[in-house]
């Protein structure tokens, strides 16, 4: 297995290029059932148009669409924001399809996601109309006060839709600030909701093993896994990028291989509750 400060240096070198909530590498052309004919018919939305397709998203390319097409074209609409702020305490959900390297952490744990090791990384749910109604906003006004997550109450939604309103109002609304984890090598997956998925992404999954085999045909025409560890063809295992990340947020240098997916479970299990940030040294560490 590869040295950790290996793959690290290979992450390194994409977030240079792309923004801080890309984990590895992410393009649109990731996203799958995505068209020049969707994004052309997507520009001509009206606000009207975009709030009901908010409503009824059901591919995370539909999704994109949205996002992409409001902050093009109604980024300085105050009605169009007013409105989607209504739609914060909105919890219809949607099981999203499509998500092929989107990176929503709680979506991961639960199953309906599967992580592939690299992707764009969403702290909103998107698979609730309150997610998306809050991701829109922030992406058009470029202000943060608060997440809608898989586990948000109703108060909380509440309490963030009346912020937005106040702040569309032109009160004054102190922004939310994120958990920090000083001295992460990579902070999108330093929060232990990304720990929880990273672990539990681990575990087998068919579909899983599917995309590893697609990813072997496709880019090395390989029916299984070469038994060379050195090859870069284990980067189409979405493991080998978990099994790093995991050795890089708890301290080891490299990968150790005594650690596979049904210890990393139990030490979840064991120690969920216990686990503390050393901002010194960049890990976590069990609380004693």
């Amino acid at each position: 297995m590869k040295t950790i400060l290996t793959i690290f240096l290979i992450i390194i070198s994409f977030n240079i290029s792309f923004s801080q909530k890309l984990l590895t590498s992410w393009s649109q052309q990731n996203i799958e059932n995505y068209t020049k004919e969707m994004y052309d018919d997507a520009q001509k939305l009206t606000t009207s148009e975009l709030l009901e397709k908010n409503l009824n998203d059901k591919y995370w390319s539909e999704v994109f669409l949205t996002l992409n097409a409001s902050v093009n074209h109604y980024i300085d609409d105050k009605n169009y924001l007013k409105s989607l702020a209504e739609q914060i305490t909105d919890t219809t959900e949607t099981k999203l399809k499509g998500t092929s390297r989107l990176i929503i952490w709680d979506r991961i744990s639960n199953g309906d996601i599967i992580f592939e090791g690299k992707g764009l990384v969403i702290e909103n749910d998107l698979f609730t109309v309150a997610g998306r109604a809050n991701q829109l906003l922030q992406n058009l006004t470029n202000k943060n006060f608060g997440f809608v997550t898989i586990n948000s109450t109703k108060n909380e939604l509440k309490t963030l839709k009346n912020k937005w309103i106040d702040f569309l109002n032109e009160k004054t609304v102190e922004e939310y600030k994120p958990e920090q984890f000083k001295n992460s090598k990579i902070p999108e997956i330093s929060s232990l909701s990304a720990v929880k998925a990273l672990i539990v992404s681990l575990q087998a999954n068919s579909l899983k093993d599917e995309i590893t085999k697609k990813c072997l045909k496709k880019v090395y025409n390989l029916d299984k896994m070469p038994d060379d560890k050195n090859s870069s063809a284990i980067y189409c295992d979405p493991d080998s990028y978990t099994y790093a990340y995991l050795a890089m947020l708890f301290g080891d240098e490299k990968v150790n291989e005594s650690k596979d997916a049904k210890w990393w479970l139990s030490f979840w299990n064991e120690n969920k509750d216990n686990l503390v940030w050393n901002p010194e040294n960049g890990i976590y560490e069990v609380k004693k």
